[in-house]
């Protein structure tokens, strides 16, 4: 077991601090960057659409999180209180809400710029999937999206977490580091996938196969995650009802794409 007393801000330079938080999101998206452009190569996708369309994404992600969590989770307090959705700074981010508006974005920039939406959301595909486990591992420093109490070994104690009714705080499941894991998990199966079948490789599999995984991974972390179920006779997480949707459409459209690749390898 684990004692996390980890102060979240690296360095206090007056009013302004470089938080763990933001210094793994900045790499995310470094490292994304890098990936992409190596994407857009492997695919033969002309490299000058790479910054118009990392400019596209970072704003989705960004905006789409922070609704996402103002809607799907807490929308009574900040239709209430709406001065407070641009705090994103405060945290709330949701990355259902980041997938809705990342889908809405890439749709947008294909019908601005020369390529197709396979194209591009195949070749963002490897990039988030890693990105995802930056961007836990800066909730973890953060002591946030925690997990239910428990007695497992690797349990962690979250002194910086605010425990319900006050309580001292109590061992928990680090949720964020499994969701870490499932990212970097997802990373290198899809990384696998395209380096060994690149040239028989449908378009969108890539895309659908990352749908799938991170939503099912998803579904079974929440679990353990300390969230209120949202129908008191159903132990399911608001996560949980978001999720089933992208599992269930991905997996379908799997199955399509892969019918399309069956017909086309098929003898004449």
């Amino acid at each position: 077991m684990f004692e996390h007393n980890i102060s979240p801000i690296i360095v206090g330079l007056g009013p302004f601090s470089i938080r763990y938080y933001s210094l793994l999101f900045l790499c995310a998206f470094l490292l994304g960057l890098y990936l992409l452009k190596m994407m857009f190569v492997e695919k033969g996708i002309d490299t000058k659409y790479l910054h118009p369309l990392f400019i596209t994404f970072f704003i989705c992600v960004v905006v789409g999180a922070r609704l996402g969590h103002v809607f799907f989770y807490r929308a009574r307090y900040f239709l209430a209180h709406p001065i407070e959705i641009i705090k994103f700074w405060k945290g709330g981010l949701a990355s259902h809400g980041a997938a809705i508006a990342v889908l809405i974005g890439v749709i947008i920039f294909t019908r601005i710029y020369p390529v197709t939406f396979y194209q591009i959301a195949d070749s963002l595909s490897i990039p988030v999937a890693i990105g995802t486990s930056f961007v836990r591992l800066g909730n973890f420093f953060n002591s946030e999206i925690v997990g239910r109490v428990t007695t497992v070994p690797w349990a962690v104690k979250f002194f910086k977490y605010h425990e319900p009714g006050g309580v001292p705080p109590q061992f928990r499941h680090p949720s964020q580091l499994y969701e870490a894991a499932m990212g970097t998990v997802i990373f290198v199966t899809l990384l696998i996938v395209f380096k060994k079948r690149k040239e028989k490789l449908q378009d969108g599999c890539l895309f659908y196969l990352f749908i799938f995984m991170y939503f099912t991974l998803r579904f079974l972390v929440e679990f353990v995650k300390e969230y209120r179920f949202i129908i008191p006779s159903i132990p399911f997480t608001t996560g949980q009802y978001l999720s089933i949707p992208f599992i269930l459409f991905s997996a379908y459209m799997l199955f399509v794409r892969g019918k399309i690749r069956d017909k086309e390898e098929a003898p004449s």
